[in-house]
């Protein structure tokens, strides 16, 4: 019994020994268990706290995959905080599988980020993943000891999960290529002449090595141990002891891998074949353009040898050497991208947000606080040269003591909202803090005298200060260049400019005005409601026959000089639903989700009843645009109907309140997906999506233009008006400023020129004549902007490059579209098109922007010129370059054949299926 008790401790201490660095983590799980391999998994209990366990019922998949993580609203990301070794190589492998466990259609669409000093890296996972669990891996250092592995949600009906993180350390010089600020992505692992994949114990630092076939190669084999401490990375003996031979008499060996940016390819060799004495193998590795990239000798004294590079293209070839007696061999490859990673917030801001994380109870605040998804309350600005906070918003959270003098380091921020909390003491000195234009400390019990340099601040336009206790006093000129609420601080007053008296006077004098104000007050708001009561009355009638002109249908309408939206007349009231306050009230919950911000006003998230998904669009009282593009929206839209036409839903005109609510488009616009400030929050369009896209707002402006009758002209056609649902179906929206043309036969509308600068028909504008023909042209900057994933308009480019019609027209118009052209397609698709549809888009576009108008396409001509592009690509799709290597070969298993022939572009690493 002491013996199998002793035999026992020795293999558990043996156990742990032979896994030094090894974490590998059951994401959901119960309990620790051991696997078939040895190795010893624990839940996630101490790396996360938050998030949801969740089962699957399938007893035939491995321990891990049985149990996951969720994390449903509000979480919006989330985070696994795991120990690293400093300056140290590491293999992180992530794994993905909802296994439907909830019953529901999978739709894993969400992003997730690594995060560790000097290496921070975002990637998405779609819904092309769901059928298998699938690993994303990378190799990183940090220089830091903390590694975060975080789950972001993007969508409000799809909640982020994950199964499965395993985090290997590496030996010290490996992988020399990864440092602080790079990491390699995984796209493919290789044990050629392999029968079944090889992992830990064979790999002592686990990686997962799949088998290939290579088609006419010969597969050999030995036993002898395979050395390979003469290489950098340490492939396993058991790797190395397979090999691909090239065929006899073609003495060559080709392989194509995917099209990435920045490859690095490991090749490794070892003679394992009994050649005679006086014969030695020697091969080239070759590019498909014939250039050498290395030479390869092998000695016969089963030892591997090592060589990496990077090369051009997605071809390359072992071809024999004229002396070499043996035909090429390879043992094994592995294929990287090697990334340069984000930046991570500017250090002096994080400090501080790290201070305030520290002295109030904020628990969702972990990892960087502006990659991937911003902290709860924290608004950043990337368009500088390091990313800095611009807002913090703590306001409503309980928070006491006196305010946090941390704030004074965030040289950037523009708005500091601390409202409704139970701050006290005095204001401390943020008069560093020269960018700010906004603050709000309402609802505290902050008190001292209101400090002078708030109003030596240049830029600050608003200060909310009411219901606290400050006092002193505020001089009048002070309150003509900043807007200032004070109410309901009792000891402060309004020092007038010409008084000379002593503050405590002034004070005594100021509470007295007070009074004698108020009343005066409480007299003029019973004159006006009198007044408001009787106007009521009679005002109606004479609004409805006044003439608005210049409105979309010519229906009656008014223009308001004042704010009281109750009064204005709706048209087609029938036509659109009535939604009272209350409801709206309810459905956005009280607007507390601002999902946007236009030239009308603000727009808010919600539900209503049904659990239909709503955007409210709320009229501010400071829009430019006002209740009469308000009207000419609701009429427009109660009248057409078009499944490329954002619906309209019905309008709220109530307590002064005026709003539009539209159905809620999932997708945002097709401006966040391009390069709005959301952009990274988006999935990248591949050029299908984007042809899709563009394809579906050109049936919208053909349905306005053409079977609208008379043909309505939308006159604000933009990336940003192009809306896109959870199925990337693209929408028009936005008719604040479309024109209905007089009558059926008429061309033009003689107008006052409106619309986006950028986009703004050149003919418009000189002649205030509006025609169908300016909608064309404004499609043709959207159809450019897809082409090339950037703003019509970027004052941050050379001059020359600041204007995208002016750019892009002398790379059209060149003959060939080749390297020349390829210079303005944005790099984020990769190469992933056809030249022949994105070409033919280009030359379209290119029409459209014509500064004749009688030049221009008719929106009917460019549905169709969009619907021949859409099947240049298609079939360009189909009859896809083909892939050198056979992967029909019975012997390849699924994984080997996904991550050599094609990669998924919206993954983080590679992919490997279990």
């Amino acid at each position: 019994m002491v013996q199998v008790v002793l035999l026992i401790i020795w293999w558990r201490i043996a156990f742990v020994i032979a896994q030094p660095g090894f974490l590998s983590i059951n994401c959901g799980g119960k309990s620790n268990y051991t696997d078939e391999n040895n190795i010893e998994w624990v839940p996630d209990d101490n790396y996360i706290e938050v998030g949801q366990k969740e089962e699957i019922k399938n007893s035939s998949l491995p321990l891990y995959e049985q149990s996951l993580r969720v994390f449903p609203q509000p979480l919006n990301k989330s985070c696994y905080k795991l120990p690293i070794t400093r300056n140290v190589p590491h293999l992180v492998r992530i794994w993905f599988y909802n296994g439907n466990y909830s019953g529901q259609p999978d739709l894993p669409i969400f992003k997730f980020s690594i995060e560790t000093t000097g290496m921070l890296a975002l990637r998405n996972i779609s819904n092309r993943i769901t059928q298998h669990n699938v690993s994303s891996e990378g190799i990183l250092v940090s220089s830091g000891d903390v590694l975060f592995i975080c789950l972001i949600r993007i969508s409000e009906i799809v909640s982020p999960f994950i199964t499965a993180i395993e985090l290997r350390t590496l030996r010290q010089g490996m992988y020399p290529q990864v440092k602080p600020g790079t990491m390699l992505q995984m796209e493919a692992r290789y044990d050629p002449g392999g029968n079944s994949t090889i992992r830990y114990p064979q790999d002592q630092f686990d990686r997962l090595w799949n088998p290939l076939n290579i088609p006419g190669a010969q597969n050999v084999m030995m036993q002898e141990t395979i050395s390979t401490d003469a290489t950098q990375d340490l492939p396993p003996s058991a790797v190395m002891q397979t090999a691909a031979v090239a065929p006899d008499g073609t003495n060559i060996i080709d392989m194509t891998f995917p099209q990435i940016s920045n490859p690095l390819v490991l090749m490794y060799f070892a003679e394992i074949e009994m050649v005679n004495a006086s014969e030695s193998r020697s091969f080239r590795v070759l590019e498909a353009d014939g250039n050498m990239l290395e030479n390869i000798s092998l000695a016969r004294n089963f030892s591997a040898t090592e060589v990496s590079f990077t090369f051009v293209g997605t071809n390359l070839s072992l071809y024999n050497l004229p002396n070499s007696g043996s035909p090429p061999l390879i043992n094994a490859f592995e294929y990287y991208q090697l990334i340069t990673t984000e930046p991570a917030t500017y250090t002096g801001d994080a400090v501080a947000l790290a201070s305030l994380k520290q002295r109030f109870p904020i628990n969702n605040w972990i990892s960087d606080p502006c990659f991937g998804l911003p902290w709860e309350g924290i608004l950043c600005n990337n368009s500088i040269s390091s990313v800095r906070v611009s807002e913090i918003n703590l306001s409503g959270r309980n928070l006491t003591g006196s305010l946090p003098t941390a704030l004074a380091q965030m040289t950037e921020l523009i708005n500091i909202s601390l409202a409704n909390n139970n701050f006290s003491g005095h204001l401390p000195n943020f008069s560093n803090l020269a960018k700010l234009e906004r603050i709000n400390l309402q609802n505290n019990r902050l008190s001292g005298e209101v400090p002078d340099w708030l109003f030596q601040l240049h830029n600050l336009k608003e200060l909310l200060i009411d219901n606290n206790n400050f006092s002193g006093v505020i001089a009048q000129r002070f309150l003509n260049q900043i807007s200032i609420t004070y109410k309901g601080n009792p000891y402060l007053s309004i020092l007038s400019q010409n008084s000379t008296q002593s503050n405590s006077k002034k004070s005594n004098v100021g509470v007295i005005s007070g009074i004698i104000s108020g009343g005066i007050i409480i007299i003029i708001v019973i004159l006006a409601v009198s007044i408001v009561v009787y106007r009521r009355k009679f005002r109606r009638k004479d609004i409805a026959n006044r003439d608005s002109k210049g409105n979309a249908s010519g229906s009656k309408s008014v223009y308001l000089q004042d704010p009281d939206y109750s009064m204005v007349l709706v048209p087609n009231p029938s036509k659109s639903r009535a939604f009272t306050l209350e409801e709206m009230m309810i459905a956005t919950k009280e607007f507390s989700c601002k999902i946007g911000q236009g030239g009308f006003g603000s727009v808010f998230w919600g539900k209503l009843e049904d659990e239909k998904q709503i955007a409210v669009k709320v009229l501010s009282s400071f829009s430019n645009q006002g209740a009469s593009e308000f009207l000419n929206e609701i009429d427009l839209l109660s009248r057409v109907h078009h499944k490329n036409l954002v619906s309209l839903l019905g309008y709220c005109n109530e307590s002064r309140a005026l709003m539009l609510v539209y159905e809620y488009m999932l997708g945002g616009s097709l401006k966040d997906h391009l390069y709005g400030t959301s952009a990274e929050q988006y999935p990248n369009l591949d050029w299908k999506n984007r042809l899709n896209i563009a394809l579906d707002a050109a049936r919208g402006l053909e349905y306005l233009h053409v079977s609208c009758t008379p043909k309505i002209i939308h006159r604000d056609i933009k990336t940003a008006n192009i809306l896109l649902d959870d199925k990337l179906n693209g929408k028009l929206a936005d008719f604040g400023l479309s024109r209905v043309t007089i009558d059926g036969e008429a061309s033009h509308v003689t107008t006052t020129v409106k619309g986006t600068v950028g986009y703004l028909d050149p003919e418009y504008f000189k002649t205030e004549v509006l025609t169908d023909k300016s909608d064309v042209y404004s499609f043709g900057v959207v159809l450019l902007e897809i082409i090339c994933g950037r703003a019509p308009i970027d004052a941050k480019l050379s001059t020359n490059e600041i204007n995208l019609v002016r750019w892009v027209i002398p790379f059209v118009e060149i003959a060939e579209y080749s390297e020349k052209f390829s210079e303005i397609v944005d790099k984020r698709l990769v190469d992933n098109y056809s030249i022949k549809s994105i070409a033919h888009v280009a030359k379209l576009a290119i029409r459209c922007v014509a500064d004749n108008p009688s030049s221009r396409p008719s929106a009917s001509e460019v549905l169709a010129e969009m619907k021949a592009a859409v099947q240049y690509h298609a079939t360009s799709m189909d009859i896809s370059e083909e892939i050198d290597i056979d992967y029909q070969d019975q012997q390849i298993s699924p994984a080997a054949h996904r991550d050599i022939s094609s990669r998924d572009n919206s993954s983080y690493f590679s992919r490997s299926e279990s």
